[in-house]
């Protein structure tokens, strides 16, 4: 780690970094937030500066509530929402609070890499559940809950991301997410939604939330702005029943500092008062749209026989299967010594399973992204010919 860096991605010359999964600057809304950091310190600051109450800002909560609540078909009410740093933070707490050491976390085969890093940070036993291009088998789920009760073990928590997956792309069906949450009921379950590409979707809105499909207490869902506004006012949000945020928002983390991101989230707050939001993320969505169809479009014609890849309906990611026999990690060098990087499928298997890659488009421009793939094509082309 570069203790002396500003920033956490850094682009290597001459090398499109496929591999950052983030937006793009160039669309970040600077000017409208420049206008609500103003707003927020209009009267002195009296909200923005001191510490926030543990819940967040009530003001963002309530508006937030009536957004969610406009969106999907089950209401959302204030108390039902509470304001995080994201949702890294919130995974992160989340845990702490609701799992004891040796209990069973189960995620997806594969996941968010990164949110592997956390739960390794806990004293949980991570196992991983088959998807398909229909996403989280819940058969293998039941299963594996009969199976626990039987021997006594408690899987406490099942972390998910069942909307335009990452690494991807997938949604979970409608049949499939129906039933998951009655079984997570049926047995206890936590889930723990990870929503965070919600509003990032290319043609149809996207399916309905678990959180709204679910009877309270079930599904914890988190939501963020890292990815429609800017990663680094890390604001984010839980949606959980009022019992389950009362856990978090009388934490020690939350009683001895409030709100993790009250700053920020009164500026987000501001920022969705002046009524820019909706249009920013329509912006993003064409944007966005965009690159993915001429990522694609690139891949289709550039890679050898022998992979494949679905177009995500929404979200930030492409992943692409390889031909048999072929590591993406191995890869990975001639890949980047060509100029394009990728995340490796290890990286999101406990199981160290490497037989694809992540691509996000999210962050380039089309020649940049067209080049990439003929890239991308060429170093497999070559592996296969060795």
């Amino acid at each position: 780690m570069a203790l002396t860096a500003s920033l956490q991605n850094v682009a290597r010359p001459g090398v499109i970094e496929l591999a950052f999964g983030e937006p793009d600057p160039a669309l970040f809304p600077a000017a409208g937030l420049a206008a609500a950091c103003r707003a927020a310190l209009a009267d002195g600051g009296r909200e923005a500066l001191p510490y926030g109450a543990s819940a967040g800002p009530a003001a963002l909560r309530r508006r937030l509530a009536e957004r969610l609540s406009g969106l999907e078909t089950r209401a959302t009410g204030q108390d039902e929402t509470l304001i995080s740093a994201g949702n890294s933070q919130a995974l992160d707490q989340i845990v702490a609070l609701f799992c004891r050491p040796g209990d069973v976390v189960l995620v997806e085969r594969p996941t968010y890499s990164l949110a592997l890093g956390i739960l390794g940070d806990h004293p949980v036993a991570v196992e991983a559940l088959a998807c398909d291009k229909d996403g989280l088998d819940v058969d293998a789920l039941e299963r594996r809950l009969v199976e626990a009760r039987a021997t006594g073990r408690t899987v406490r928590l099942l972390y998910t991301i069942p909307t335009f997956h990452n690494p991807t792309g997938t949604c979970l069906s409608a049949g499939r997410r129906r039933r998951l949450v009655e079984v997570a009921a049926a047995y206890g379950l936590l889930v723990v939604e990870d929503d965070v590409y919600r509003e990032l979707w290319y043609g149809a809105p996207a399916p309905p939330s678990l959180w709204s499909l679910a009877a309270p207490g079930t599904v914890l869902r988190l939501g963020s702005f890292a990815k429609t506004l800017a990663p680094g006012l890390r604001v984010g949000w839980v949606n959980a029943a009022p019992g389950q945020l009362e856990r978090i928002a009388t934490s020690g983390l939350n009683d001895s500092g409030g709100c993790p991101s009250q700053f920020a989230a009164v500026v987000v707050e501001r920022f969705l008062a002046a009524g820019h939001y909706d249009s920013h993320v329509a912006r993003l969505r064409t944007a966005y749209a965009a690159r993915r169809d001429v990522l694609a479009a690139a891949l289709a014609t550039r890679l050898p026989p022998g992979c494949e890849f679905v177009l995500p309906a929404g979200g930030f990611f492409v992943w692409v299967s390889l031909p048999a026999g072929l590591r993406a990690g191995e890869l990975l060098p001639a890949a980047e010594a060509a100029g394009v990087s990728f995340v490796p499928a290890a990286r999101s298997h406990l199981d160290g399973h490497d037989g694809g890659l992540r691509l996000a488009f999210t962050l380039y421009e089309a020649e940049q992204l067209a080049a990439a793939a003929a890239r991308l094509g060429e170093t497999i082309d070559a592996a296969l010919r060795t």
